[in-house]
Order: C-alpha cells, then structure tokens, then sequence
C-alpha cells in the first residue's frame, strides 16, 4: 500500500518521543483536563471544519494526496510549533500551505525516484531501519510508535525504502556541497552576536560546518522540487 513517505516517516519519527513517555504524560493529563479544553476550545471548531471536509487536498501526475495524511501531517507540524512555545494563531492559513507544498514535493520525488528504477537491497532497508529504530528502549515503546502512525513495520520498511530511493534520486540531481573557511568564519561571528556564551572558533566549527552543509543541500533539494513541481500537473484543492 503506497503512502506518502514524507507522512510516515517524518511523523514516525516526531512521535517517537511521544510513544516513548506515553504512559506518564496520559496520567499527568488527567489532572489537566480542564484547562486543555479551555486552551483549545478556540481551535475546535476550525478543526473540525478541517476533518470534515472531503477529497484529496491536491493531485499530481493523477495521483492523489489524500487529506487524511494532510490532516495527520498538519497535527505534527501543531504540536512542533506548541513544544517550541510558537503562537500559531493567524498562521493557520500559512501552516496549512507549507503542509501540503511538503506532501506535493515528496510526491514529485518519489515518483521520480520510482521512475528512475533505482535498487535497494532488503540488506540495506534492514539497516537503515535498525538505524531509525534502534534509539527504542524496548519493542514496547517500538509498538507505540508504530500503533501512534497507524502502521506496521513492514509498511514502515517500504517506507524506508523508499525514502532510500529518493536520497539516491535526490544524490544524483544535485551537487556535492562545500563549506568555506570565510562561510564559516562568518557564521561564527552571527552566533557570537546571538549568544553568550559560545565557545571558541575551533570547538563550534565542526557543528556550523554540517550545518551550513545542511542549509546548502536543503537549498538544492528545494530548488529541485521547484523544477520538478514546473514540469509537472499539480493541482491543489485546499
């Protein structure tokens, strides 16, 4: 059963924490039930309306992205905004918009990356799904990630795979990125500015290297679902 990767996996891997310490936030929610309905009973409503609504939330190639997954995604992307203490109020619009030009780029790329015959072994599934799954205490906390997603592990494994798929898509489309000292001195200095306390040049470069690698490599990604997104009929329905 094909699913939207970026919907699984990424919401996997935000709701591990959440399976992890279920059991203690479900007690400490009791006593806070109250006050959570009064927090959220401003929120009700639109998402309610969001719910009920019917259809897929966009189509690409002739392949729908059901709002299901849209309505899934939008809740993880809620609650990241709320643990990092951010007012979504007069952003839903915007947050909406931002969750279903995700879901339609890791269409284009999968679809890409399916078309471009790439072969991944169930050797390396196996391992990178041990990868993800290996921060678990135990199968318990596994299970609860998994019941929290509405998915097995074998589904989760084709998922795996093909997100190894699309790296291997997305590797071949794009450059390899390099830092420069000067980029790296630069940034250094924005920190400096930022905070406090940092440490020396020597002891943070290794940090802002990957980071600014990552900026640049998102960069490319973003600028290939552009492309991808111009050559292909998408049309949205939100």
């Amino acid at each position: 059963m094909k699913k939207t990767f970026l919907i699984v996996l990424i919401g996997f891997l935000v709701t591990i924490g959440l399976a992890a310490c279920s059991n203690s936030d479900d007690e400490s929610a009791e006593g806070n039930n109250e006050e959570t309905e009064q927090e959220n009973s401003g929120q009700s409503d639109e998402t309610a309306n969001e719910e009920e609504a019917t259809g897929p939330v966009a189509v690409v190639n002739g392949e729908e992205l059901s709002r299901e997954e849209f309505n899934q995604q939008l809740d993880i992307m809620k609650q990241q905004y709320e643990q990092y203490g951010m007012d979504i109020e007069g952003q839903e619009d915007q947050i909406k918009q931002s969750v279903v030009d995700q879901m339609i780029g890791a269409e284009l790329l999968s679809q890409k990356a399916e078309e471009a015959d790439i072969e991944i072994s169930s050797e390396e599934v196996d391992q990178r799904y041990e990868e993800m799954t290996g921060q678990f205490e135990n199968e318990e906390q596994l299970q609860a990630a998994l019941d929290e997603n509405n998915t097995t592990e074998e589904e989760l494994k084709e998922q795996v795979k093909l997100q190894m798929k699309v790296d291997e898509y997305i590797a071949g489309e794009t450059e390899e990125t390099e830092v420069t000292e000067e980029e790296l001195q630069t940034q250094y200095d924005t920190l400096k500015e930022q905070q406090e306390d940092v440490g020396s040049f020597e002891e943070v470069k290794p940090t802002l290297e990957q980071q600014l690698k990552t900026q640049k490599e998102q960069e490319q990604v973003t600028k290939l679902v552009e492309k991808l997104r111009e050559e292909a009929d998408v049309e949205v329905k939100i």
